[in-house]
């Protein structure tokens, strides 16, 4: 009987574990939910209403939490920057990735270049980059924002570059024409982004953008 009862029991929690581990998970999953509708309302803000916009009554209007839930997740405005820079920086890197890889299999593989090069502006076309671009700007005149957003895209160029070598196994042995060409595709993208509503015929911006490509295949045939 003793040990029936040592049995039963030991049943019993085997039973019930699984179902008081359930709530947990849940809670676990709904705050990385909340957190995650914060910081896409706040990158939302910053393509709407720029880096002065970026108020605790708008982020929490936006992503429909209360401020006591706010401030659970980014105890402080140092915290919410530094959170929102992570994810935005992160979501380009995505963004390319999941880009080039899917144009990549739809095309030819001596294409490798252009493919890469278009997943690359349509990067920048993103909500997060404008987003980025926002805080780039105001990190000019705002020390604190500074301090978090320069060392933060220098961990992220770093990070780019070892995914690129992954992403762009044809480059192997090229480091420096792989870092040229990146370096060069970032600026003249970044450039033509900016410069955009300036330029309005589409035929100019594409023009530019063949010849970004024509020289990208220079640097990687003049590396072979």
């Amino acid at each position: 009987m003793k040990g029936m009862r040592m049995s039963s029991q030991a049943n019993v929690a085997a039973e019930t574990e699984p179902a008081g581990q359930e709530p947990q998970r849940w809670q676990q999953r709904k705050a990385a939910m909340t957190r995650d509708s914060i910081l896409k309302a706040s990158v939302k803000i910053l393509v709407e209403h720029g880096f002065t916009g970026l108020t605790t009554v708008k982020i929490t209007n936006a992503a429909q939490v209360s401020r006591g839930a706010l401030h659970h997740h980014f105890a402080s405005r140092t915290e919410l920057l530094s959170g929102l820079i992570d994810y935005i920086l992160q979501q380009r890197l995505q963004t390319f990735l999941s880009e080039y890889l899917a144009k990549l299999e739809k095309s030819e593989p001596a294409a490798f270049i252009d493919v890469a090069a278009t997943a690359h502006w349509e990067s920048l076309l993103s909500d997060e980059y404008t987003a980025y671009l926002e805080l780039a700007m105001a990190a000019r005149t705002d020390k604190e924002l500074a301090d978090l957003l320069i060392p933060a895209t220098s961990n992220f160029d770093r990070d780019w570059m070892l995914e690129m070598n992954r992403a762009l196994p044809q480059w192997d042995g090229k480091s420096e024409a792989i870092q040229l060409a990146n370096d060069f595709a970032n600026a003249l993208h970044v450039g033509l982004l900016i410069n955009r509503p300036f330029v309005e015929q589409k035929e100019r911006r594409q023009a530019v953008r063949r010849k970004l490509v024509e020289v990208l295949n220079e640097i990687y045939t003049g590396a072979e």
